[in-house]
């Protein structure tokens, strides 16, 4: 089992940027590695900012 590297936005006045790590298979979709990434965050942050959510996959470690 890999790792991908996430960048998680949040468009707020200050753009909060996060960046999260979770595990990953080599054939897994994009939207599934963000989705797991999203579901990190909101687990490791106490409250995430209200504000458009956009993400991408920074890198795929195998």
């Amino acid at each position: 089992m890999g790792k991908a590297i996430v960048k998680c936005i949040i468009e707020t006045y200050a753009r909060d940027q996060y960046v999260v790590e979770v595990p990953c298979e080599p054939d897994d979709v994009d939207e599934i590695i963000i989705d797991r990434a999203w579901k990190k965050l909101k687990e490791d942050e106490a409250a995430l900012p209200y504000g458009n959510r956009t993400a991408e996959i920074l890198k795929r470690i195998e």
